[in-house]
């Protein structure tokens, strides 16, 4: 792989198999980083580190739940174990199940919040210390447009997403004198696989200033900026790469 920005440097990455996780993973390899994925689904996540290697870059993935604490203690110590040190933490892994009001469950409202807000927080929390020992780090946590608008088929999502750009913050604020930069990247409309195979999708576009969906590497440029060495001021903010949508 040609060296880049990360040249040296351990990136985590959960969710990162798939989606903008993929594309993620894969610019950050681009760039020199060694890339460890987490993610509950092994078989998904070893078939994202074969195609990564076939690229000749550095990953390796770790399987666990960022629901469960203690399944990315163990996860981290691993990284450590093989790399030494972790540069940059992406906090990607989401679930966005769509459901009117009326039809959210105790059990879905839930899952919605255990996997985007708790997992973005443990995970953040599980490895915030090794990146204090060492005095640098970078942590940016995928939040989302829907945050910020009315979303009558994913108000649970909205929420949960809206909890994380507040963590984003308080994070920010703990975190920053020891050089460890918190911020988000709240992504509009993307044309992942899953996206394109919903109709939601075109239905957004005419609404769209710049009149196309993300690709999701438009989204990854955006977290690769604030995950990078470049990055040295914007700290506790979200950034919203959207096209415009929520300017109007």
């Amino acid at each position: 792989m040609a060296g880049g920005d990360y040249e040296g440097q351990v990136a985590v990455v959960t969710g990162g198999a798939q989606g903008i996780g993929f594309a993620i993973s894969r610019l950050l390899a681009e760039r020199g980083a060694t890339v460890c994925l987490i993610d509950i689904d092994k078989a998904r996540m070893d078939e994202a580190v074969t195609k990564l290697k076939a690229t000749g870059a550095k990953a390796k993935g770790y399987t666990a739940d960022v629901t469960k604490e203690p399944t990315l203690q163990r996860a981290r110590d691993e990284i450590l174990k093989d790399w030494g040190q972790v540069h940059v933490l992406v906090n990607n892994a989401g679930i966005y199940p769509h459901a009117k009001i009326h039809e959210i469950t105790e059990e879905s409202w839930n899952a919605m919040f255990d996997v985007n807000t708790k997992g973005m927080f443990y995970t953040t929390r599980t490895f915030m210390d090794c990146m204090k020992e060492k005095r640098y780090g970078r942590i940016v946590s995928i939040v989302t447009n829907d945050a910020y608008i009315a979303k009558p088929t994913l108000p649970h999502y909205a929420a949960a997403k809206a909890a994380v750009a507040s963590l984003i913050k308080t994070f920010a604020l703990e975190l920053a004198p020891f050089e460890v930069i918190c911020t988000g990247v709240s992504p509009g409309a993307v044309a992942t696989e899953r996206a394109k195979s919903q109709p939601w999708l075109k239905e957004r576009l005419p609404l769209i200033p710049v009149r196309r969906a993300a690709e999701p590497e438009d989204i990854a440029e955006v977290v690769l900026f604030l995950g990078s060495k470049r990055n040295r001021f914007v700290v506790g903010e979200t950034v919203l790469a959207n096209g415009g949508y929520t300017m109007l």
